[in-house]
């Protein structure tokens, strides 16, 4: 909404680092080189443990095939090679061994002997190469505990504190003539540096609307009559939330005018009157986050030209966090940024999704896992909730986003319950996974677009998973068929094709006509009210009208009374395309039975997707 001039900072070239946290990693340092060493000796000793066992495979080997040389082909074995047979006394001197119960050394004993020889040796193999690979397992899991604090005190390394910003905040507000008081709590929590500098100037861009906004509404003598200090005042507040940072720019102003937002949001096309008065005040609010939305009345050197907050939200986004919008009209605005900690390198779940899909979540963001019977969940107007330690839970299924129609014939569901800035939420998946430690990088090209998406990563295995944002998951839930594409909306415009539109400007009835008949509709034109009654009369078979207010001979109020009172065309849908975005036209089209209410120049993707909408309200007889 308010554009800042100041540039952005340069990124930094140096950090200061306190001598006692080098130290530390240096420690550190050296207990990674002698773990290292550790794994180099155990990794010798499997060598030599490989080398006993071919030794071994050898031998037997050796064994095996002398006595297959001795009777398996006899023929081989040679005459003059066999030993001599002894004798005493006319007697065989095995025989006097058989019957002194000797031992015999024949070749059947000398392989059994063999045999059990190398089953000993190969037990004993055995035994060393488990406890090898026991000592290993636990050393290469101390050598991932060793990374992981390396890990968390290089990234303490490389942040800064706070107020390493709000000098430049405090600075800004001195320069400005805006009568403000700036107070900024939570200086010295300290922010990964890369981070910090992507969110200066959003932090700018919010206080700069803060005060050309939120307090230049209002004069000393009104906020003295409402019981606040004359002088207006900003906070700026920073915390550290678990594994995400939570920066509020919050204001004591007159708060979000949302009927400025609403009458703005129909002046440009952005929603219908129907539809805007259809959303919630929180819905209303993240209107203003659209590029080149403001409500200013007037174009100024610093507001009213509608950048600003579009800006603050594309960076949020791309740092893989929400930026959360609360106000209250008479008391104040804030906005609260939230993002994650650290972008590099995070803890995943794994979630299957079905159909060989599989997603993750930041561990960080995940309060429990359940297996819950689907009897428990409670159906509210078609929404799914879990009741979650007393508290309301939406159900999402996560499954169908990758296209993936499940069929419902578990008698259980898979949830993760994880929390967003925007609330607890219970993600439905086909089944859970392991928990591994992934380098994230932020959605780029066609994915960034993807609010659902908070980064990319690729897996041990070699898979890319696709890290869901919760927020955005829950926004893509709550999302209205409305927002489907131009080809399923004409699959859901349903019902008579046919549409009649009225206006006094052949251009109009041009633009507007290719419009219509490009989603499917035949379009058939009058250049006013009286010809539109006239048609009417004849012919009352129309899908819809679109009529203009403005016109010679029957207005377009006049034509909404007159197709009101006629039976014949009493349930017609009308849709009124004006320039008149005013509160007191709308009530008059209203009160005569307008449907819905747009503002010219029309938006193409608006006006199908509220003619379908109404188009099915009314085959199934309920009011759009």
């Amino acid at each position: 909404m308010a554009p800042v001039p100041a540039p952005a900072p340069a990124a930094a070239t140096s950090i200061r680092v306190p001598a006692a946290r080098l130290e530390g990693l240096m420690d550190q340092l050296g207990e990674l080189v002698t773990a290292r060493a550790r794994m180099t000796q155990l990794l010798s000793r499997l060598d030599e443990l490989q080398g006993s066992m071919t030794a071994s495979q050898e031998r037997f080997q050796r064994t095996v095939r002398d006595f297959e040389e001795r009777y398996l082909n006899p023929d081989m074995v040679r005459e003059e090679g066999a030993a001599p047979t002894t004798r005493m006394g006319g007697l065989d001197l095995s025989q006097q061994f058989a019957e002194l119960e000797f031992d015999t050394y024949n070749d059947l004993n000398i392989l059994s002997r063999s045999i059990t020889e190398l089953s000993a040796d190969f037990a004993e193999v055995r035994r060393r190469l488990s406890d090898t690979a026991a000592e290993l397992s636990e050393e290469n899991e101390q050598l991932g505990k060793l990374v992981r604090r390396l890990r968390l005190d290089v990234n303490q390394t490389s942040r800064v504190a706070f107020s390493q910003t709000t000098a430049r905040l405090r600075r800004w507000a001195r320069e400005q003539q805006a009568d403000l008081t700036l107070q900024v709590e939570g200086e010295d929590v300290l922010i990964e540096s890369g981070i910090l500098q992507r969110i200066s100037d959003p932090l700018l861009h919010l206080l700069t609307n803060a005060a050309y906004h939120g307090l230049a509404s209002e004069s000393a003598e009104s906020r003295r009559a409402a019981g606040k200090n004359p002088q207006g005042t900003v906070w700026i507040r920073a915390a550290e939330q678990g594994n995400f940072l939570e920066v509020t720019v919050a204001d004591d102003g007159q708060g979000l005018d949302y009927a400025r937002i609403r009458e703005r949001a129909l002046e440009r096309g952005l929603r219908s009157a129907q539809e805007l008065e259809q959303l919630s005040s929180d819905e209303l609010g993240r209107l203003i986050l659209l590029p080149g939305f403001s409500t200013a009345r007037e174009v100024g050197n610093v507001a009213g030209r509608g950048v600003g907050l579009d800006v603050v939200a594309t960076a949020v986004r791309q740092l893989g966090g929400e930026l959360l919008i609360s106000s209250e009209r008479g008391v104040g605005t804030a906005f609260t940024l939230r993002v994650p900690t650290t972008q590099r390198i995070m803890d995943v779940l794994h979630l299957d999704l079905g159909a060989g899909h599989h997603a993750a979540l930041p561990v960080g963001s995940v309060r429990s896992l359940r297996d819950v019977p689907l009897g428990d969940l409670r159906r509210d107007d078609g929404q799914l909730w879990l009741d979650f330690g007393g508290q309301p839970v939406p159900v999402v299924d996560a499954r169908p986003i990758w296209g993936h129609a499940p069929q419902d014939t578990d008698t259980e569901a898979h949830l993760a319950v994880v929390s967003s800035i925007s609330g607890l939420l219970a993600l439905r998946v086909h089944d859970f996974g392991d928990i591994e430690e992934v380098a994230v990088t932020a959605p780029s090209g066609l994915l960034a677009p993807l609010d659902y998406l908070a980064g990319m990563a690729v897996s041990g295995t070699g898979q890319v998973l696709a890290i869901l944002d919760p927020a955005g998951v829950l926004r893509l839930s709550r999302r209205p068929a409305t927002w489907l594409g131009q080809a399923q909306r004409q699959v859901q415009a349903t019902g008579n094709q046919r549409l009649l539109l009225v206006d006094d400007s052949l251009s109009v009835r041009r633009l507007v006509g290719r419009m219509l008949e490009r989603g499917g509709y035949q379009v058939v034109t009058a250049s006013d009210g009286q010809e539109a009654l006239d048609l009417l009369q004849q012919d009352a078979d129309f899908g819809a009208v679109v009529t203009d207010l403005e016109m010679p001979r029957v207005n377009g109020y006049e034509l909404l009374s007159a197709v009101r009172a006629r039976p014949a065309t009493a349930g017609l849908p009308m849709l009124v395309m004006t320039t008149r975005a005013g509160e007191k036209h709308q009530r008059l089209a209203f009160q005569l039975g307008a449907d819905d209410y747009f503002t010219k120049p029309v938006n193409e993707a608006l006006l199908l997707r509220r003619l379908g909408t109404l188009q099915q309200a009314q085959q199934a007889g309920v009011s759009a």
